[in-house]
């Protein structure tokens, strides 16, 4: 999905939409120290219509990045299959006929991408697997135009939560050891399990997220049971699939209602369960820094998204 390259500022401008606001963030990676955010603003309005792009592109000159779109759940569909057993450049037309009865539009009206899982060197018998992105063309294709009506250069990635989140877990990661990552936002819940910087498993898990900050008591404990439930199903079913790596943590990134839900799965989960914080992988200033733990988590994906190698465009 990589569209267009030019020389402009350093790293990656980030755009995401979250339920009624845009989040961008632009942020610089630098060697053996944390990734500055250059910007991190809330607009209000989506960029679904082109109104909502103009005032960003206003305010910021888009121009003068480069630019990424992170997808939010519910515009692309990710799929695992077992990886077809055939030359590299022949995989995407394959995957995408595996595929032609797993999405609700025609497969020919689909922008398709492939992502390898890591396969267990020790045993070269065992099935591999990938995942599939598969995205609608005329969704993709409305977002193209959008930008390219604010400049010649446009989109150069677009990109999607599993593998922003991925990028955030690999400052994270112990070495040769898989880490369970769980996100909560506006956008949902999204669990990945990584390890040496890499997306093995990836869930994402439909939950009435309202309920973390409810006053009821009920509410509140059906859904830590049912989440806990859904964490401890993942992660039985990530050591059966991929035995070859141990997962010693599960690591809670910031959401509101944090605190009680990191009580329940410490009695509940018989793995280590860790809290961070933005500031633990990013520099921000006083101007960029988020002021709530909800903030924080809005600005997780498109930060993470914002993490991707600039040697990828």
């Amino acid at each position: 999905m990589k569209l267009f390259s030019k020389q402009k500022k350093t790293g990656w401008l980030v755009i995401g939409t979250e339920n009624a606001s845009t989040q961008v963030v632009h942020v610089i990676k630098q060697a053996k120290q944390k990734p500055v955010v250059e910007i991190a603003q809330t607009f209000t309005g989506t960029i679904q219509d082109e109104a909502g792009l103009q005032a960003i592109n206003a305010e910021l000159d888009l121009n003068s990045f480069h630019c990424a779109l992170l997808l939010k759940q519910g515009e692309y569909h990710i799929l695992q299959l077992e990886k077809p057993n055939i030359p590299a450049n022949e995989i995407k037309q394959a995957v995408s006929w595996k595929i032609k009865d797993m999405i609700d539009y025609p497969v020919e009206q689909a922008t398709i991408d492939v992502i390898d899982i890591p396969a267990d060197q020790t045993k070269s018998n065992r099935q591999s697997f990938v995942y599939a992105i598969a995205a609608r063309n005329e969704r993709i294709g409305g977002y193209m135009q959008r930008f390219e009506k604010l400049g010649k250069n446009g989109l150069e990635v677009i990109d999607i939560p599993e593998m922003a989140q991925r990028n955030i877990a690999a400052y994270l990661e112990q070495e040769n050891r898989g880490l369970a990552l769980l996100s909560i936002n506006g956008k949902g819940c999204l669990l990945t399990f990584t390890a040496n910087q890499e997306l093995y498993y990836a869930r994402q898990i439909d939950l009435n997220i309202d309920a973390f900050t409810s006053d009821d008591s009920e509410q509140k404990s059906n859904l830590y049971e049912r989440l806990g439930l859904e964490i401890q199903r993942s992660l039985d079913n990530f050591e059966r699939q991929f035995p070859q790596l141990t997962i010693n943590r599960l690591a809670l990134a910031p959401f509101e209602g944090r605190e009680d839900f990191y009580d329940y799965l410490t009695s509940y989960l018989y793995i280590q369960i860790d809290r961070f914080e933005l500031s633990d992988i990013f520099s921000f200033d006083a101007d960029t820094a988020p002021k709530s733990l909800a903030e924080q988590a809005a600005l997780l994906p498109v930060l993470g998204a914002a993490l991707r190698d600039e040697a990828a465009r």
